[in-house]
């Protein structure tokens, strides 16, 4: 049960006592999906509870409060038998649920020809509809000598899912080019395209296309972003107990500028739509320059970058500051202007986030001094810096519970009696994993860090001292998530190998 407080944990078996009901360890079961889709997922959120098991017609829920039980009850109708649990297990779970509500059916088997492209005038809009509705965020064409090989990522892994002949290969690019609005006749120059599909299902997706001429012909990447209903919550993103009460005080305080920073893919955008939900208010004006618009949120300037049409980060970010924000959020700070602009703006009293590209926190304040921001700058408003990276979720209705190997207990620093979680693979998963979840770094911007940062100071001084005043590394948060069963040792080695 680690990453569940001390306290919660405490008041969780109290109520479990008083209620008189068993408690259980939550984390350590295997989820049975007939039961947990047995009841309404906004019903569950709303009573913080998981059902998990169905034996003999009665169906076995774990609740945090024991109060709640008149909700699940009156909605269920049948016969329940009740238990205790964690509430942090119960987000644990409920978050992994979520992502599997949200796709819909699953890719082509790996390797298998995808007989319509190449055919069909619609073969590649089919193509690209299925794989957003199965998860998939990018699909590449990739130009070989036998034709296109066509792969997705999906949970942030790259894989093989079909392949064109190369007598079809060119058609299909220019199909592809077509709907994207492109120049079919120019194939000696990268060209970037939109379009909005609608899936089978009825959800919309926004896709982004950038072909690729190479030495073996042209090819093509596909971004793939639903449009979606609602951004996440802090708490669907994977933020610990900890850092998201440390993060949520950072963003009441509405002070200065917070930085989520990580590599391409690891979910900063995602993780700023989250902060926007949780303090965007009818009375403040919130303003976003953006590249793409992932989230449409109501009642909010979203302004998406169109560098044909001259709209860049930092005009875009000019233009805003005439509007007089509260509350301003920049998708990336990707070179000198753009980030003294984004910068400047929490000097006039604006709140601001924004993303930058470093392996983790304390790396971000020495990436803006070797961009050009100027000292004085970034110790006067940058309040915190939020690393992050994403993981597979391990499946919670296969994930096997064992104690881990001497090396792990070693490589990890925990005790020999302690559990570790393995993928397995079943029907409801891609080879033990569905979905992903965050692993963070939070690094909040004292007096001294911002003495550091206008002396210069190098990247080991920062740490160190950020270090000192509590703020735990990316592999720390990524073993207490481990040890929950949220995902696998596996999975952390694989996304931390640039940091320490």
């Amino acid at each position: 049960m680690t990453g569940v407080g001390t306290a919660e944990l405490a008041r969780a078996r109290g109520l479990a006592e008083r209620a008189e009901l068993a408690w259980l360890d939550l984390d350590g079961v295997a989820i049975d999906a007939v039961a947990v889709g047995m009841l309404p997922l906004p019903l569950l959120a709303k009573a913080a509870a998981v059902p998990y098991a169905v034996e003999d017609g009665v169906l076995k829920i774990a609740v945090a409060d024991p109060a709640d039980r008149r909700t699940i009850i009156g909605a269920h109708g049948g016969p329940t038998d009740f238990v205790v649990t964690s509430r942090a297990a119960i987000t644990n779970v409920l978050g992994s649920v979520a992502q599997v509500q949200r796709r819909n059916g699953s890719l082509f088997p790996v390797e298998s020809p995808v007989g319509e492209l190449g055919r069909s005038p619609d073969g590649e809009v089919s193509l690209v509809c299925r794989a957003g509705e199965a998860g998939t965020t990018d699909l590449h064409y990739v130009p070989c000598e036998d034709g296109l090989a066509i792969r997705a990522r999906i949970d942030g892994m790259l894989r093989q899912i079909g392949h064109v002949p190369t007598a079809d290969a060119q058609a299909t690019i220019s199909r592809l080019k077509i709907r994207a609005s492109l120049d079919i006749s120019e194939q000696r120059r990268s060209q970037e395209g939109r379009l909005t599909l609608t899936g089978s299902s009825g959800r919309v997706f926004d896709v982004r296309i950038t072909t690729l001429p190479t030495v073996a012909g042209e090819g093509a990447a596909i971004r793939i972003l639903e449009r979606n209903d609602r951004p996440p919550t802090l708490t669907e993103i994977g933020l610990s107990n900890d850092v998201q009460l440390e993060l949520e005080r950072v963003l009441n305080t509405r002070r200065g500028a917070l930085v989520v920073t990580g590599p391409t893919g690891s979910g900063k955008s995602t993780t700023i739509y989250a902060a926007l939900a949780d303090i965007a208010r009818p009375e403040l004006n919130v303003v976003t320059v953006e590249d793409p618009v992932e989230y449409r949120l109501n009642g909010v300037y979203q302004i998406e970058v169109n560098p044909h049409a001259d709209v860049t980060f930092e005009s875009a970010l000019r233009s805003t500051l005439r509007s007089d924000p509260d509350i301003v959020a920049v998708g990336e700070m990707r070179d000198l202007a753009t980030a003294s602009t984004t910068l400047k703006a929490a000097l006039t009293g604006s709140f601001v986030m924004s993303t930058l590209h470093t392996p983790d926190a304390p790396s971000a304040l020495t990436r803006l001094l070797d961009m050009g921001v100027e000292p004085y700058i970034t110790s006067a408003t940058l309040g915190a810096v939020l690393a992050q990276r994403l993981v597979r979720r391990l499946c919670i209705h296969c994930r096997q519970r064992a104690h881990p190997t001497r090396s792990e207990v070693a490589e990890l620093g925990i005790p020999e009696d302690e559990f570790l979680f393995r993928a397995v693979g079943c029907e409801h998963c891609d080879r033990g994993y569905r979905g992903q979840i965050g692993i963070h770094q939070l690094m909040v911007v004292d007096e001294q860090l911002q003495g550091l940062v206008l002396a210069r100071a190098p990247y080991e001084a920062v740490s160190r001292a950020a270090a000192a005043r509590g703020m735990r590394t990316l592999w720390d948060d990524g073993v207490q998530k481990a040890v929950a069963g949220l995902t696998s040792v596996d999975e952390l080695r694989r996304a931390l190998t640039d940091v320490a």
